[in-house]
């Protein structure tokens, strides 16, 4: 059991979660795929896409390392009666060995179009998330107790909030958002609750050809405590049915003193493809790597998406590339 106690504290350490001396840390979830469905990082984008669209997510990180991430994620999206308005839903679920956290949250957002190609967002979630410590798990056997290990399940309910901006025409958007923005003292809270993350997020789509586009984006995570996480993505589309591409991530000390060589341990490639079976369902795989010593464990997200698309005009209404 023990040894179980430091294989999970490693992960902690390497997740960059901080270890409080009254609590661990939580951290956001990780994910490949949210190139693809920015409501899970910025709720600004709920109802963007005009069309109602639904998205799952499972995510189980470095597999067959006991104590990894496992995240679920599902989420809903769509326009109103009023052009201006858009709506969302999102669930998470993810855990990491001893700690876990469940949230729902109900997304609003108001696009205000700046000319005839171009619209700006913002938008609110509202929720409320659970945060579960076992401390059974952490459970050191003969060692002495440790006061900071909880002696069986401790679990609280707190309120959540998070704020967007989403910008965007027909081949360019950039997002700025900010998650878990109320705070929480330590002392009034039986589990530490996440960090304020901000997420800048930004990309274009290129036509190579008739058939062929290119889309490259990034997403800079900022907290302003620990290093700048930035992600580097490039991706090609095919016929618009079949994306694929790479993204790369990594870290970097914009805020800190660290020093580079010790962020490469967060270095990771991931390879991702999504594939429209049919015009309204899509199927999403992501292959990561990490290019560290968690090399010889995987990653791996499975996402699926089911678009309501509908009629306009006399023509089939498509969701946007962006």
């Amino acid at each position: 059991m023990w040894n179980s106690f430091k294989t999970i504290r490693t992960l902690v350490v390497l997740l960059g979660i901080a270890l409080a001396p009254a609590a661990y840390g939580q951290q956001a979830p990780q994910y490949s795929q949210y190139i693809f469905n920015e409501l899970v990082i910025n709720p600004a984008y709920a109802g963007s896409k005009e069309i109602l669209h639904i998205n799952s997510t499972y995510r189980t990180q470095w597999t067959g390392l006991e104590g990894a991430p496992v995240t679920q994620t599902l989420s809903i999206d769509g326009p109103t009666t009023n052009k201006r308005l858009g709506w969302g839903v999102h669930f998470v679920n993810d855990e990491l060995g001893a700690q876990s956290q469940t949230a729902a949250y109900a997304n609003v957002s108001t696009r205000i179009n700046l000319d005839r190609f171009s619209t700006i967002a913002f938008g609110v979630a509202v929720g409320a998330s659970q945060y579960t410590l076992d401390g059974t798990i952490l459970d050191p056997g003969n060692e002495m107790p440790d006061a900071a290990i909880p002696q069986g399940r401790v679990s609280q309910i707190l309120p959540d909030l998070k704020l967007g901006a989403f910008f965007n025409t027909e081949r360019f958007y950039a997002g700025l958002s900010a998650a878990s923005i109320i705070p929480f003292k330590e002392e009034k809270t039986e589990i530490a609750t996440p960090r304020t993350h901000f997420f800048l997020s930004s990309g274009y789509v290129f036509d190579l050809n008739r058939n062929v586009r290119l889309k490259p984006s990034i997403l800079l995570k900022e907290d302003f405590r620990s290093p700048t996480s930035i992600d580097v993505n490039g991706f090609v589309l095919l016929y618009n049915r079949v994306w694929f591409g790479a993204s790369y991530r990594s870290a970097v000390p914009f805020f800190t003193n660290q020093q580079m060589k010790q962020l490469e341990k967060r270095n990771a490639l991931a390879l991702i493809t999504q594939i429209y079976a049919t015009p309204k369902f899509r199927i999403g795989y992501s292959y990561d790597i990490s290019l560290s010593e968690l090399k010889s464990y995987s990653s791996h997200e499975v996402s699926l998406g089911y678009t309501f698309l509908k009629k306009k005009y006399g023509r089939i209404l498509t969701p946007r590339n962006l």
